[in-house]
């Protein structure tokens, strides 16, 4: 049950879009574990900072605070990114906690989320607020993408097995799926996690797209283990996102790892023979 309290203004935000802030604190933390196919899911409430976090398969699929924004820097740098496009459809591959689209929503774009694990999306909605307003697909994500008959403005790509992406969601199938359900003026957001300094997977994936004829750019940050966020489309106007929604617990550290995450030069990958 979450405890349901009258709706509440935030501040504006990015081009004037009112973000509305709906405190989502459960009134007693939720049960630890849930039964998935995909493996079982933790939630983690912490009453000191009030935030609850998702894991699953040993990684952390979102953190939110009590109104549901998140605390992770990838996610804000995603939103940020976002809110600089000026269409408002977006698709999101992979919900967890759905903290970004909770935020997106709020914002004012119409969200569509893509997610295989039905578990998640009782969750997202149960525990962190997510708005009723979003359309939940139960799908693989590229399947998803390979029929859609819609255009998007924003793909977001943010699925993960663990930490890990899943393969079909980084091999040829994906770049021309992706094309399919793009504007031709749209942008796709793929979120990365690196294991190490010279773990090469966001720039394989840049170059996906670059063989593609797509623009890219890479947005990443110093460190070992760290999200990085290929950009590929509509991507030359882009700048550096801000924090724009302070979160209630740790919003000094989430904008320090934020303003750490800079654009960067795709590296070279060469090809194993």
């Amino acid at each position: 049950m979450l405890h349901k309290i009258v709706l509440q203004e935030g501040r504006r935000i990015g081009s004037n879009k009112l973000f509305r802030s709906i405190p989502t604190c459960p009134i007693r933390p939720p049960p630890l574990k849930h039964a998935s196919k995909y493996g079982v899911i933790k939630l983690r409430f912490r009453k000191t900072s009030r935030t609850l976090t998702y894991e699953q398969k040993g990684g952390n699929q979102s953190t939110a605070d009590c109104n549901g924004v998140s605390l992770d820097a990838h996610i804000h740098a995603l939103y940020g990114l976002t809110l600089q496009r000026p269409g408002k459809s977006v698709l999101m591959i992979g919900c967890g906690g759905g903290t970004l689209g909770t935020m997106l929503a709020r914002a004012g774009r119409r969200v569509s989320i893509v997610e295989i694990d039905p578990v998640s999306f009782t969750l997202a909605k149960r525990y962190f607020g997510l708005p009723r307003n979003i359309a939940c697909h139960v799908a693989d994500g590229l399947a998803f993408m390979q029929r859609t008959r819609r255009c998007y403005d924003v793909l977001i790509i943010d699925a993960f097995t663990g930490e890990n992406i899943p393969a079909h969601m980084k091999g040829a199938a994906f770049f021309e799926a992706a094309e399919r359900c793009l504007r031709k003026d749209g942008l796709a957001l793929v979120n990365v996690c690196l294991e190490r300094k010279s773990d090469p997977t966001a720039d394989r994936i840049a170059a996906g797209f670059k063989e593609r004829s797509w623009p890219v750019r890479l947005l990443d940050s110093p460190g070992g283990e760290r999200n990085a966020i290929v950009l590929a489309g509509k991507v030359g106007n882009l700048r550096r996102p801000r924090l724009l929604i302070l979160p209630q617990a740790g919003a000094k550290q989430t904008g320090k790892e934020l303003r750490a995450m800079r654009f960067r030069r795709r590296r070279t990958i060469f090809r194993r023979t």
